[in-house]
């Protein structure tokens, strides 16, 4: 029994080892068996063929991730594209050139492509990377750049394409490409991600031109095939509806709201969005029936502030005069603020709703948007009177009510509304402004606005002693916000630019001859010291203020010419045809008035671009400035 166990082991043992020997044949007996049958020499076996092969291969897929160099790559132009010498010369390869961007259609190539985008085929796995180039482009203003890197990167370019669709709705301002670069990135597989409908329809909502209709039914179409698809939530909801009511359209706004499905909503912005395109309609019926739906449907969770405010709004933005009344009582009736109604007649038999429709016990507190409302409706309905009272009230009773802007928009108001005692008003709340903000240059040349209406006006100049009150509170403004103390003058001394407003002002008020010579020396003195004080030499300005000072000098030659005229003697021919004092006087004066004008006027041909020598007449200018400053008036007996 033990006897043949042995030889059955065995006999396996060695049909395993005959098995076996082909599959153990050497890189030599592969050789030698290929010669016996092919009377053929291998220099290498095929075990060896195959892996150098391979090696080929994936050599071969590495160089087609690689950019041609620029030698190679025009190489390829003129063979492959017969692109001519003359247009390769003159144009440069890579990322940051702007004169081979017709190369990029021309050609399928990748390794050319990856030369003119100046990128590698690996860096097109790394989506990061990719965003991070199409940001710089898109920085260079490239945008076809941009998008053919998107494009190469396919699924790793979706965040790339996300911000080219921002690039053109925030810095473009193009709603119709931003739109079609979101249909086409499903032509170059470049899916959404959960942030694409979002930036889409918000930049779509902040574009400055509305969206025209067709833009509109294209945007309405996605919105749509999204609530389909269930593949939007509140928040992409919210943002199409703002889109949709950025549109010359705001129906399409409500036809998506209308078509909404159950998984959405509406939220407090839901409605705010609403109400901000009802502010839009157009028709004033239409917009009064759909108001009232609106907040009707409102519950009592959701409404806050913004919801009441954007109510207000859409009140204010009605044609009907009467009915944009409602405006401010719909704001004294919401919010906690001071209007005096008594004074406002409304239109009758329309209602507003009442808080204790939705159990709000108290009135929600006041703020900056609420106040501005209230001067933007006085403002809009002519409500002046009202406007310029509950100013006064609230500056000193609520203050914190009143930034920047409602401070600038009151001197608007009264500018319009009281043109003979404007200035005065206008420096009133100018005064209020810099008690409690950083005031800008805006409100600054509001005022000087309101001093050259009322200069303009018969009432003041038309009066000797009206003109020389406005001049004084003119100056009086101007000197202590632009002014400059000068130590070699002893005084302060106007800056050259506040010039530009001061002589509208003072030529305005001078239209029927009304300033005394007293005052118009005291204006001419003050004029010589900024000049004394060199910020009139052309060396010290910026070419970008050269149109300013022209202004400027062509103003006070204006005014010197006027002012000359008064000591303006007939007959006058020479010096020695007069034997009066008195005549000698009024003569050498003017003509020194005279003569100060004609240099002034040389410099303003040299700011225009006249041949001559700024250095020279500049030192004209000064001296002659020093002698009339240093000459008195003439005696006027």
């Amino acid at each position: 029994m033990v006897r043949k166990a042995t030889i059955v082991n065995l006999t396996t043992f060695l049909r395993g080892l005959h098995v076996q020997v082909p599959n153990c044949a050497s890189q030599l007996r592969d050789r030698i068996t290929h010669f016996e049958r092919n009377h053929e020499v291998l220099r290498k076996s095929r075990s060896q063929l195959k892996r150098i092969e391979e090696r080929r291969r994936l050599d071969l897929k590495n160089l087609n991730k690689t950019p041609y160099s620029q030698q190679h790559a025009r190489h390829v132009l003129k063979r492959k594209y017969e692109v001519p010498s003359e247009d390769l010369d003159s144009t440069k390869l890579g990322p940051t050139s702007e004169s081979d961007l017709r190369f990029l259609k021309l050609t399928h190539d990748k390794r050319l492509l990856y030369t003119i985008l100046g990128v590698t085929g690996e860096q097109l796995r790394d989506s990061k990377l990719i965003a991070a180039d199409v940001s710089k482009f898109l920085s260079r203003n490239q945008l076809e750049k941009a998008v053919f890197l998107a494009r190469l990167a396919k699924s790793r370019g979706v965040v790339g394409m996300n911000k080219v669709i921002e690039h053109f709705c925030q810095v473009k301002q193009d709603a119709g490409s931003a739109i079609d670069m979101y249909n086409w990135r499903k032509k170059w597989d470049i899916p959404p991600n959960e942030f694409t409908h979002t930036i889409l329809f918000d930049g779509l909502a902040n574009v400055k031109q509305p969206l025209s209709e067709k833009q509109s039914q294209r945007v309405l179409k996605i919105a749509k095939l999204l609530l389909e698809r269930e593949e939007m939530n509140i928040a992409g909801f919210n943002a199409s509806l703002s889109a949709l009511a950025n549109s010359v359209n705001v129906e399409y706004a409500f036809e998506l709201f209308d078509a909404r499905k159950k998984q959405i909503s509406p939220d407090a912005i839901t409605y705010t969005i609403l109400l901000r395109a009802l502010s839009l309609t157009q028709d004033d019926k239409l917009c009064m029936a759909r108001l009232d739906a609106v907040m009707a449907s409102v519950p009592r969770k959701f409404l806050d502030g913004r919801v009441v405010y954007e109510y207000c709004h859409v009140l204010h933005n009605r044609k009907d005069s009467m009915l944009s009344k409602m405006a401010i009582k719909a704001l004294a009736n919401f919010f906690d603020i001071n209007i005096p109604l008594e004074k406002i007649s409304f239109p009758a038999g329309v209602n507003l709703p009442s808080l204790q429709f939705w159990d709000v016990k108290q009135r929600f507190d006041s703020n900056k948007f609420v106040a501005d409302l209230f001067f933007q409706n006085c403002e809009r309905n002519k409500l002046y009177e009202l406007a310029w009272e509950t100013y006064k009230a609230w500056n000193s009773e609520n203050p914190r009510l009143l930034e920047l802007p409602v401070h600038e928009r009151m001197i608007r108001i009264v500018t319009a509304a009281f043109p003979t005692k404007c200035a005065e008003m206008a420096t009133e709340v100018f005064k209020n402004v810099n008690l409690r903000h950083r005031s800008g240059k805006n409100g600054m040349l509001l005022v000087y606005r309101a001093f050259e209406r009322q200069a303009g006006k018969k009432f003041i100049n038309d009066s000797e002693s009206n003109v020389d009150k406005l001049l004084t509170q003119l100056f009086d403004f101007s000197i202590e916000l632009e002014g400059k103390h000068w130590k070699e003058l002893g005084t302060r001394v106007l800056n050259w630019k506040a010039w530009m407003f001061c002589w509208n002002v003072v030529n305005k008020a001078n239209e029927r001859r009304k300033i005394s010579n007293e005052r118009a020396k005291w204006i001419l003195d003050q004029y010589l010291r900024t000049i004394l004080t060199g910020q009139t030499n052309r060396a010290g300005i910026q070419h970008e203020d050269h149109a300013g000072l022209r202004h400027v000098g062509l103003e006070s030659v204006r005014f010197l010419s006027s002012f000359a005229d008064h000591f303006k003697i007939k007959g006058e021919s020479e010096l020695n045809d007069f034997v009066s004092e008195h005549d000698r006087q009024f003569f050498l004066y003017r003509r020194l008035l005279l003569r100060f004008k004609d240099r002034i006027l040389e410099q303003v041909k040299i700011l225009e671009g006249r041949p001559g020598s700024a250095e020279s007449v500049e030192e004209s200018i000064k001296q002659t400035a020093e002698k009339l400053l240093a000459t008195k008036l003439p005696d006027q007996a």
